[in-house]
């Protein structure tokens, strides 16, 4: 690809050039019209001045430069010739009043006829003559004009270069730059034209750092969220290991079942959220209808629900539809759902909506469980927060997979009371340029 520099070069140095030869085009047709007129005006002094008598030592002007190539004769009433200029050929007679022009042997000439005191005069001069004036004079007159393009195009050159010295400074402002050292570039020192690109990429850096930030800071709660049930499972192995009895082993190894399906959790959960921390491609968005992503999620949570003896259904089946991704929605859900039936107590009730509101569309997870206090509510989102008082285990990454998925949506997520004045009710509400109209 062309670069800047080069194309501004070749558009400038192309214009002068351009502009110098329309110039000098204009220059040559304004001399050769000038050249047009004082030629005509001499083809007839010269034809005005001819002497009465045509004899050989009347003075008759000789040319001598090429510019001044002429052909003088005279004829008498009867048509003899009665001079012609010497060394020049003759021409036709012509018998015209005034100027006319004619092609003689391919060449063309300019004549002028008048006839005075029985005599017949015509003057006549090749037009190759006066091209070759016009064009000799041109050149002189375009000899400075040629040299101050020359100038121009020294100095186009020059300032290109000095302009694009803030895209070099620029760029090698970025190339120093690494993941460890992503300070914003300066702004004051950067012409207007390009403050607008380092800004962005200003912007860019900051979401850059964050992103490396956030990395950091999940691989440090991972690595540490995965020390503590590892070294666990390695604590229940070992008292399995020293059990004395068959039951103590038995108890033991069930410790460990469930040591490991607490690790297994969180490394499911983990990878959930590393996956669906990137954003959404537009080829990801399809449409989705929610009123069945309900039922399916009632399905495959079924036998848990029905194992803790709560009451797992939809309200009011509706059809919303919307433009998602399918498997995000599938995670969000399928995490809200975990939460409600781990948190709600024996014989409790967890219903699932789908709905409009305010022209909206929504999705509602609500329980009747103990509910979680205000003040806890703003960091249910944070990595790996867990509530003071809570029996259920877990990993608190759940709510953090469920915002981000929201966040790529643009959707809102909203905590409320349920509407039983006990338990918590999530709402999902989705922009309104995510519905599709049936």
């Amino acid at each position: 690809m062309t670069t800047i520099r080069r194309q501004l070069l070749i558009g400038l140095l192309g214009a002068t050039l351009l502009c110098v030869a329309g110039a000098g085009a204009s220059l040559y047709r304004s001399l050769l019209q000038e050249t047009n007129e004082l030629a005509d005006l001499q083809l007839r002094q010269l034809a005005t001045a001819l002497p009465h008598e045509f004899a050989p030592d009347t003075g008759l002007p000789v040319p001598e430069d090429p510019e001044e190539e002429f052909v003088l004769q005279g004829w008498d009433r009867d048509g003899r010739l009665l001079h012609v200029s010497p060394g020049m050929r003759q021409l036709p007679r012509y018998a015209i009043q005034g100027f006319s022009a004619a092609t003689v042997d391919g060449q063309r000439w300019r004549l002028y006829g008048d006839s005075r005191h029985d005599r017949y005069v015509q003057v006549a001069q090749p037009m190759a003559a006066r091209d070759r004036l016009a064009a000799h004079m041109a050149l002189r007159a375009g000899a400075p004009l040629l040299a101050f393009a020359l100038v121009l195009a020294l100095l186009i050159v020059a300032v290109v270069g000095r302009a694009l010295k803030p895209m070099h400074r620029l760029a090698h402002a970025v190339a120093v730059r690494s993941p460890a050292t992503l300070t914003p570039l300066t702004v004051d020192d950067m012409p207007p034209e390009l403050r607008p690109v380092v800004l962005a990429l200003n912007g860019l850096m900051h979401k850059f750092d964050q992103a490396l930030t956030a990395q950091r800071t999940f691989v440090a709660d991972a690595a540490h969220e995965l020390r503590s049930p590892l070294t666990a499972l390695k604590l229940q192995l070992q008292l399995a290991e020293r059990a004395d009895s068959d039951e103590a082993r038995d108890a033991a190894l069930a410790r460990l079942h469930e040591r490991l399906d607490r690790g297994t959790h969180l490394v499911r959960q983990l990878l959930s959220l590393a996956r669906h921390e990137t954003a959404l491609a537009a080829t990801q968005l399809l449409p989705v209808d929610l009123g069945r992503l309900l039922e399916a999620a009632v399905a495959d949570h079924s036998a848990l629900a029905d194992s803790r003896g709560i009451d797992l259904g939809v309200e009011t089946p509706a059809q919303v539809l919307i433009e998602a991704d399918a498997d995000g929605l599938r995670v969000l859900l399928n995490n809200l759902v975990d939460n409600a039936l781990r948190y709600t107590q024996q014989g409790g009730r967890v219903d699932l909506q789908a709905a409009h509101e305010d022209g909206l569309p929504l999705l509602r997870v609500r329980d009747n469980g103990p509910g979680v206090p205000e003040q806890y509510r703003a960091r249910l989102f944070d990595r790996f927060f867990r509530p003071d008082g809570q029996d259920a285990w877990g990993c608190g990454l759940g709510l953090s997979i469920v915002r981000n998925i929201a966040d790529h949506h643009k959707a809102e997520i909203l905590l409320a009371d349920s509407s039983a004045g006990r338990g918590l009710s999530v709402t999902v509400l989705f922009p309104r340029q995510a519905l599709i109209q049936r």
